[in-house]
């Protein structure tokens, strides 16, 4: 059976306090770890980002900010049966800004895909969880190279043997910068590899669109039917934290669409 959760926020934090909010987990990430086990008592994690500003291309990447130190301490908080992590960036060093801004120049393509590798599988083997890498949203500035073109994103699941977490939203902004559909955008993945999904509705700002994190619409909802009939999703994740109805109403339909 699918689970289906929210992603931790104020919002989310507010309904679970008030009784209003049945899901079969809650996503939370970095250093919010600590405040989310006393706020969500008794409830199932998933932890998705051990740390924040943190890339696979580092060179150094478990050692960098003590990653694997503090990703081995906030999976035996959260008990999460798996970790995602993002699956980059295309430097070294970033900052987020809206979207995330490379501090260090973008690395070529053969040095970032061999660099991300072998993080990866350091990653993998001293973890005791199964590892998600997740897709991200093209966004230019010298953070995105490279990794969100999907046979990129393949090479790196199938040399690594990992899994993925399918961010829907990401995939459609992608999709739209590269000038491609989204069913031509997902064709090269591998698409059982695909454990986890996140869910938002991405918009249009001017002509660009862009990772929002607002309501679904028919669109995304189009979308996730495509996905869900081409995989074997363990979990799918609503990454919205804006209007408590619009939040329930979204559980709803996507509890209706995981059971059917």
């Amino acid at each position: 059976m699918t689970q289906l959760g929210v992603s931790d926020s104020a919002l989310s934090r507010r309904l679970f306090s008030e009784n209003k909010l049945a899901v079969n987990y809650v996503e939370t990430q970095g250093p919010v770890v600590d405040t989310a086990l006393t706020a969500f008592p008794n409830q199932k994690f998933l932890l998705h980002n051990a740390l924040w500003n943190w890339s696979l291309a580092h060179l150094r990447a478990l050692e960098h900010q003590d990653a694997l130190q503090l990703t081995r301490q906030r999976l035996e908080q959260t008990k999460s049966p798996w970790l995602s992590v993002h699956l980059g960036f295309s430097a070294a060093e970033i900052q987020f800004d809206k979207t995330m801004q490379a501090l260090s120049p973008a690395l070529d393509r053969k040095t970032l895909l061999e660099t991300i590798i072998t993080n990866t599988w350091g990653l993998a083997e001293t973890i005791d969880v199964p590892l998600l890498l997740e897709n991200l949203d093209y966004n230019p500035g010298g953070a995105y190279e490279y990794i969100c073109e999907p046979t990129f994103i393949a090479e790196v699941l199938e040399r690594t043997n990992t899994g993925m977490l399918l961010d829907i939203a990401h995939a459609r902004v992608s999709a739209s910068r590269f000038g491609t559909n989204i069913k031509d955008y997902l064709a090269p993945l591998p698409m059982e590899r695909v454990k986890q999904l996140h869910i938002s509705g991405p918009r249009l700002v001017g002509e660009t669109l862009r990772d929002a994190h607002e309501p679904l619409q028919a669109e995304d909802y189009e979308v996730l039917e495509v996905v869900l009939s081409q995989t074997n999703i363990r979990a799918v994740t609503l990454e919205y934290n804006k209007e408590e109805g619009e939040l329930l109403e979204q559980l709803q339909e996507l509890r209706t669409m995981l059971q059917g």
